[in-house]
């Protein structure tokens, strides 16, 4: 056993000792399972415990901790399991404990897990083995083990409690129950809450860390949330973790429900002062009343109040008025559905509450259904999808696994199938109660949403919503505000059963006849159609049907008001002059015609989505479409041309991807001066952009990627067409709109000009682009975003810097590329993943070096960022690096091989070795077992921290340091990519000075097993940073364990006249397997550590962390 304290200071007006509760166990038997779980159970009850935890290696004064820290509880709890006995420390707390309860009457209370209490207190059974063995190890000490017979004695004779055949559960439930029976009354003011809190540490950590910020405001924590997520179980967990650091404290419960009772409010406020003032409150009669009494009460003390479930502003003010009543210091927590619900109120704490993860939604269920952390035998398939459907909402998890406790498997699989029956009843009075709360208007826009809209676009969703007459942007906020909607990734989301509800409630419209519903889908709607003779929906606006055959045009004849209708693979016979004429969204994927029938009328569409279409030809001559905003043709892949346009003056989004036959995209194109977006993905049969593309002023977004066949004619650069009206467009001569079709078939040779002038952002993937136009960077001006990802260009032009504007450029897998010129300093995202010719990359660095977010995995040619880090072969490097490192000592390195990881690049590779110069630090990696005799200071064996005093030079300035690392692989083998996560790092501290430097390399040498490999780093200091006299302190750190430290020294570099011919020598001996001399030029990136430690963001004043993976490295990558 050993101790851990997690000691908290308690306010002295309500707590005489520091702990509620020690707990003493045997680790081996419990740690990890029994013991954790009920200490995590009193901790989140508020019972402050002091955790005895054997993981902890024992100090010489750990008798005198526990002895303290047994003194300083008020109650003992004690868990006897199988090998409790065989552990001296536990029986040696264990007579502590009993000393203290003879003493100072503390409470004692013995548990029995899995063990006789009969063996306990006469030490038979495994007790009478461990005991054999404790008078053969202690022969000599035979009063120790009489005392600890005595303590088991006692401690058994007091009763405790058994777990017997109970559920584990249910046990430390009823276990912490007696122990705050136990306690005084501060118990009364904690909170009782559900025993099976999965997951609650991390989400009450935010909350317990602004409780104890120490600040003196008065603060005000808003946590919200949907129904059933936890918002009530966190603010009762954070409430019972610290209540007791405040002068006085209360917890109002239900507000919404309470308020809305005769005189609720009142209610809410007597309860509120019996709190405060330990129930010695006077009588309220009036809401003034009240806040005059809560005035008086909390002005003179630091409370903590928590208000459950607030629905309005005026219940917020009726129990406590303006904040500037409180107390410094004090502190308020309000649950609440609606975020925005204090935003009249300023510097309000957020904490939004998410739902579970995956695997704590199933750990949460099974506590529930099977009363253990996970589904029984044979219960894992069917426990899945029902953790799934419930999205990890807890009211949902805890009310589906209760109905399913203890159910057989077939009971289970009929559930499957009727999620929704299960889920009705409690949940959904729950989440009704959000719903109910709406504005009319916004109660149709959640049901629309709910019905029709999930994973849709928020900016499609507008489009289509405005036109059914919803003020959608201020509806959709007015739903997230209330958490009955998520946007995510620009998506409307909603958890499932929120959606469920929704559904519901349309089905209370007609639970019989769904024909008289305003809404319908799926098997409803086909169930609808087949009914011809009996539906009018004179209602009906929504109308959502997938996979169904045989049906006629018919069934629509009266559907007249039908406005949204959602096809899906439908294939319908007869005449389309009856259908209906009021449509807003047409959505008919697979439509099975080749073009659409002249009597189909259009002409009220805003949304006309026909992809995976049989279309050939869309419609003939021009079809007038006034209000058609969005066309999607995607999939159609017997689609030859696109369809006259000229007649929709209002399209905006026009999407051809995959249109694999496509050949020709209509020259009424340049008629469109509302179009912001144009997808031609993939195309791949279409050889040539209209003419009059140029002429999209608007256009803001193009999409080529995939166009792979794709030619530009270069006679578009005769006219600058951002300069022509349309008409003149139509004027250009036959033989400049025709002449490059007759030359040549050539890779796409893009000339950027024939693009629209105004684009942001321009897709050319996979475009198979040889060249890149030199002059797109003066011609596309506008641009925000580039992808040239996929193509065999060589290089790109050396004026990228003038698109001013340019934010993200993409060139991932071009394999030809070797440099990136420099870029606008306006780029925030550079990917060049896979380019494997890649070598350098010029950045307007190191200004940009902060802000933008680099990726060149599996580049594993790159040696330079300018300015920033250079790969140097060991060879190359210059002659003073070579000096101050001194590396001349060293004999016969030249042929060296060393396996080097990049993180940089994510990279293993074997070859010679070669020196990194990072930001001011120059490093080299190579075989070794020992820090070389020249290092001044080293630590001992193991050690991985070192502290010197600088000796005073009078007349020599130190101008570096030089570090060695001797490392070899730890107790975890790291392979492959995996590597990534266990970056060592060295760090230099100047005790003195308040300087300190945390350096994590971008390349690391590798060591084989069972070998060592040596770390040589030299630090450049140029500006007095380090001195004679100062205290330096110097570590390294590896926290995965995945790399051993041996050893380590440093020593210190001054600036000195050394004779450069030996050195030249030496060097030359270094590489005296090499035919080619070594370079005496300057390979050296300029800067010293400071400099450069600089463009980094101080973690605090004076401390740096200097790691450019972190910057363009897997976290930029990943997180773009």
């Amino acid at each position: 056993m050993a101790a851990t304290s997690t000691q908290q200071n308690a306010s002295p007006s309500s707590h005489r000792c520091t702990y509620d509760a020690f707990l003493s166990f045997r680790g081996r038997d419990t740690r990890k399972g029994f013991a954790d779980h009920l200490y995590r159970a009193l901790e989140v009850a508020g019972i402050h415990t002091f955790r005895d935890d054997d993981e902890i290696e024992r100090g010489a004064n750990i008798l005198a901790e526990l002895q303290k820290a047994i003194q300083e509880s008020r109650v003992s709890i004690i868990v006897f399991s199988k090998d409790y006995a065989s552990s001296r420390w536990c029986l040696d707390e264990l007579v502590m404990i009993m000393d203290r309860r003879e003493t100072n009457e503390h409470m004692v209370m013995p548990i029995f897990y899995d063990v006789d209490p009969s063996h306990v207190r006469n030490q038979t059974g495994i007790f009478e083995e461990a005991f054999s063995r404790h008078q053969q190890r202690f022969n000599k000490e035979m009063d120790k083990v009489e005392k600890w017979r005595k303590a088991l004695r006692d401690v058994a004779d007091l009763g405790g409690m058994v777990l017997g055949d109970r559920y584990e559960s249910q046990f430390i439930q009823d276990i912490f129950e007696v122990i705050g029976n136990k306690l005084d009354h501060t118990w009364n003011r904690r909170l009782r809450v559900d025993p099976y809190l999965v997951g609650i540490d991390n989400r009450v950590e935010g909350l317990n860390m602004w409780l104890e910020d120490g600040s003196s405001d008065v603060g005000v924590a808003v946590v919200y949330g949907m129904g059933g997520i936890g918002k009530t179980t966190i603010a009762k967990t954070a409430y019972n973790q610290n209540f007791y650091k405040f002068q006085g404290g209360s917890f109002l419960a239900d507000i919404r429900a309470t308020s809305k009772l005769p005189n609720g409010l009142v209610h809410l406020q007597r309860n509120l002062l019996s709190d405060l003032q330990k129930g010695k409150a006077k009588k309220i009669y009036s809401l003034d009343e009240g806040i005059t009494k809560i005035k008086r009460a909390i002005r003179c003390k630091r409370v903590l109040i928590a208000l459950d479930d607030v629905d309005n502003l005026e219940q917020f003010n009726a129990i406590l008025g303006m904040r500037e009543w409180l107390h410094p210091g004090s502190k308020i927590i309000i649950t609440t559905r609606h975020e925005h619900l204090l935003k009249a109120h300023e510097n309000c704490a957020m904490f939004n509450v998410e739902g579970l993860l995956e695997n704590e939604s199933l750990e949460l269920f099974s506590w529930h259904a099977f009363r253990q952390p996970h589904p029984g035998e044979g219960y894992m398939d069917l426990s899945r999808p029902v953790v799934q459907h419930c999205g990890g909402v807890p009211l949902a998890l805890k009310v589906l696994g209760s109905a399913l406790f203890g159910k057989a498997v077939d009971v289970w699989k009929n559930a499957l199938q009727n999620l929704d029956v299960i889920t009705e009843g409690k949940i959904e009075k729950i989440l009704r109660v959000s719903f109910d709360s709406l504005q009319d208007h916004d109660k149709r826009l959640f049901l629309h949403i709910a019905c029709f809209f999930i994973g849709r676009h928020k900016d499609f969703s507008i489009t289509v919503l405005d036109e059914c007459g919803f003020a959608t942007n201020i509806g959709i906020q007015n739903l997230v505000d209330r958490c009955l909607l998520i946007i995510h990734g620009n998506k409307l989301t909603m958890h499932q059963l929120l959606q469920d509800m929704g559904r519901g409630i349309i089905r209370e419209e007609s639970p019989e006849d769904p024909g008289k519903r305003t809404r319908v889908w799926n098997k409803d709607a086909s169930n609808v159609l087949r009914k011809l003779t009996s539906i009018s929906f004179s209602s009906t606006n929504s109308f959502p049907v997938s996979n169904e055959i045989g049906f006629k045009t018919e069934a629509f004849r009266r559907m007249h008001n039908l406005e949204l209708l959602l096809l899906d693979n439908v294939k319908i016979s007869g005449g389309y002059e009856d259908f209906p004429k009021n449509l807003i969204w047409l959505s008919w994927r697979g439509f099975a015609l080749k073009s659409l029938p002249t009597n189909f009328y259009l002409e009220n569409l805003i949304v006309l989505d026909l992809r995976n279409s049989s279309l050939q030809h869309v419609w003939k001559g021009t079809r007038f479409l006034p209000r058609l905003k969005i066309l999607n043709l995607s999939h159609s892949h017997g689609l030859v041309t696109t369809p006259d346009l000229s007649g929709s003056p209002n399209l905006e989004r026009l999407i051809l991807k995959d249109c694999i036959n496509l050949k020709e995209v209509d020259e009424s194109i340049g008629d469109l001066e509302k179009l912001v977006f144009l997808n031609l993905k993939d195309c791949k049969n279409l050889m040539k952009l209209p003419i009059r593309i140029s002429m999209l002023r608007s256009l803001q977004k193009l999409i080529l990627s995939g166009c792979s066949n794709l030619v530009l004619p270069a006679s578009m650069i005769v006219k600058n067409q951002s300069d022509s009206t349309p008409s003149e467009m139509k004027k250009l001569s036959l033989w400049q709109s025709m002449r490059s079709w007759v030359l040549p078939r050539k890779n796409l040779q893009l000339t950027s000009a024939s693009l629209p002038q105004f684009l942001k952002s321009l897709d050319m993937a996979y475009c198979n682009l040889s060249e890149i136009p030199n002059d797109l960077p003066s011609s596309l001006s506008s641009l925000e975003r580039l992808n040239l990802d996929g193509n065999p260009f060589f290089s790109l032009p050396v004026n990228l810097n003038g698109l001013s504007k340019l934010q993200r450029l993409s060139l991932d897998m071009c394999p030809n590329l070797e440099m990136i010129p420099e870029l606008p300093p306006s780029v925030e995202a550079l990917i060049a993943t896979r380019c494997t010719s890649l070598k350098r990359v010029l950045l307007n660095l190191p200004d940009m070096l902060p802000t933008i977010r680099l990726a060149v995995i599996a580049c594993e040619n790159v040696v330079e960022i300018q300015n920033v880090l250079k790969k140097i072969p060991l060879r190359n490097v210059d002659i003073e690096m070579i000096k101050d490192i001194g590396l001349f000592n060293l004999e016969s390195i030249g042929s060296t091989e060393v396996e080097m990881f990049d993180y940089l690049t994510l990279t293993r590779r074997k070859g010679p070795l070669q020196g990194l110069d990072e930001c001011g630090i120059f490093s080299i990696f190579l075989p070794g077992s020992e820090v070389p005799d020249w290092f001044c200071y080293k630590s001992s064996m193991g050690n991985s921290e070192l502290s010197i005093t600088i000796p005073p030079h009078l007349n020599l300035k130190i101008r570096g340091l030089n570090a060695c690392v001797v490392y070899a692989q730890g107790k975890v083998l790291v392979e492959d990519l995996k590597c990534y996560s266990v970056v060592p790092f060295l760090r230099i501290s100047n005790e003195t000075k308040g300087f300190k430097w945390t350096y994590l390399p971008v390349t690391i040498g590798f060591p084989k097993e069972k070998e060592d490999m040596l770390w040589l780093s030299h630090w450049r200091f140029t500006n007095d940073e380090l001195e004679g006299g100062e205290e330096i302190r110097v570590s390294v750190r590896d926290e995965s364990d995945s790399f051993w430290t041996k050893e380590f020294g440093i020593q210190l570099v001054y600036e000195q006249n050394n004779n450069e011919g030996t050195v030249t020598e030496d060097i030359t001996t270094m590489f005296q397997h090499e035919t080619t001399p070594p370079s005496t030029q300057n390979h050296v990136v300029a800067g010293d550590v400071s400099a450069s430690a600089s463009r980094f963001e101080s973690v605090k004043m004076g401390e740096y962390v200097i790691c450019n993976h972190s910057h363009i490295g897997v976290v930029s990558y990943l997180d773009i």
